[in-house]
């Protein structure tokens, strides 16, 4: 796709379908670890990884869930430059995985708002949407800086990630004091077992009564 620097901003053409070209304007944001993407005329569009999924750094990365926003700045419903395509402006995110987008596969249903009630996008509106989104996505998962970005995802995450892989350190650290009291309960039990075993069969004591069916009786 063509590229041109404008006042130090890459600009991008993309032509997606058989809509006119858009042009794009491309920004890396190393401090949310998002790529964001403002399409004159449309709105931007702010691309990244599913908030709520932390990538592990051995993670495959067409295991991956990525995620979209309808607009800019905080992550939110409501979104400051959200985007209108064919007159309809969109509001949410949502959340997809590389194989799907890998695969041209995707299908988005984005929100917008009727009454203050979020309501989907018709059909129309959704394939556009997703057309000029996996345009986006693809560009922006194939450039060299992509990986540092990730890094960067994943360092804004670390604290929430490190909290919560703690509370799953606690959780099995439980569980396996519980174990460990079950197992010395059964131990000691199986050593009792054997005791009695290696003691050998009881004798009975003289003048026991005999069984009336006992041996040679």
């Amino acid at each position: 796709m063509p590229e041109t620097v404008r006042k130090g901003t890459l600009v991008l053409t993309f032509t997606v379908g058989s809509g006119p070209a858009l042009e794009v304007a491309e920004y890396a944001d190393f401090d949310t670890g998002h790529a964001v993407y403002r399409v004159t005329d449309i709105g931007t569009f702010t691309l990244g990884w599913d908030p709520d999924h932390h990538p592990d750094a051995d993670q495959d990365p067409t295991e991956e869930l990525l995620h979209v926003a309808y607009g800019a700045g905080s992550i939110g419903f409501r979104m400051d430059e959200a985007p209108i395509v064919l007159g309809l402006t969109l509001a949410g995110a949502e959340t997809f995985t590389r194989t799907v987008l890998d695969a041209r596969a995707l299908r988005l249903r984005p929100y917008r708002l009727v009454i203050s009630a979020p309501v989907r996008v018709p059909n129309g509106v959704a394939r556009r949407t997703t057309a000029i989104v996996s345009a986006l996505a693809r560009h922006w998962l194939a450039q060299p800086w992509t990986p540092d970005l990730r890094r960067a995802h994943e360092h804004l995450c670390a604290p929430q990630a490190l909290h919560r892989y703690g509370e799953l350190i606690a959780q099995h650290e439980e569980r396996m004091r519980g174990l460990e009291a079950d197992r010395a309960f059964y131990v000691e039990r199986a050593d009792r077992a054997t005791t009695i075993l290696q003691a050998g069969p009881v004798p009975a004591p003289v003048g026991a009564p005999s069984h009336p069916f006992a041996a040679g009786r």
